[in-house]
């Protein structure tokens, strides 16, 4: 008991959630920047920056995924060439993670440690709100016909991104059970 009292008072420390935050957008800029696949037309790229968004909604709440999600994606548009997406991947992906981890944070009687059907729901709101995201700043910036184009590419990279955060997110809590209350 006495070591349960003292591992939530170190999780619940300002410099652990800080430093888990960091991890988090360091790994989220990591998938995002180490595997793209080109969109020749668009110039944009598919990636599995969404494995981890998904992954820090479903395992630590909408607070760390909104970070996150945000901040890794908008790094990897600052280093990798792509700055003029840089505010709207900080904005899609950030509100991406913030939806997806509101609606996975819904009370669910099964298991912490096995799928959770809300996921499946939190991801479609969350595909919902980035693929919408960059939908409308493509249209202003690249037109109509080329965000069109690149429309099934993010909801591919989407269906991609939840393919990896389920096994992911199961297997960690598998693991490490009172990963559960680090949500914020």
């Amino acid at each position: 008991m006495k070591d349960e009292n003292r591992r939530d008072r170190i999780v619940q420390s300002p410099a652990f959630r800080i430093a888990s935050l960091a991890i988090l957008t360091a790994l989220t800029a990591v998938f995002t920047y180490m595997v793209r696949v080109p969109i020749a037309r668009t110039g944009g790229y598919l990636n599995l920056g969404d494995v981890i968004i998904y992954f820090t909604a479903f395992t630590f709440g909408p607070v760390s995924a909104l970070i996150a999600g945000g901040l890794g994606t908008a790094i990897t548009d600052l280093i990798s060439g792509y700055s003029q997406w840089a505010p709207i991947s900080l904005l899609a992906h950030g509100l991406q993670g913030l939806v997806a981890g509101l609606i996975a944070s819904i009370p669910w009687k099964g298991k912490m440690s096995t799928f959770n059907p809300f996921w499946l729901l939190a991801a479609v709101a969350g595909t919902i709100v980035m693929a919408g995201g960059y939908l409308l700043a493509q249209i202003l910036m690249l037109g109509v016909g080329a965000a069109l184009f690149e429309l099934p590419w993010n909801l591919l990279q989407n269906l991609i991104g939840l393919a990896g955060a389920i096994p992911l997110t199961i297997a960690v809590r598998q693991a490490y059970p009172p990963v559960t209350k680090l949500r914020w």
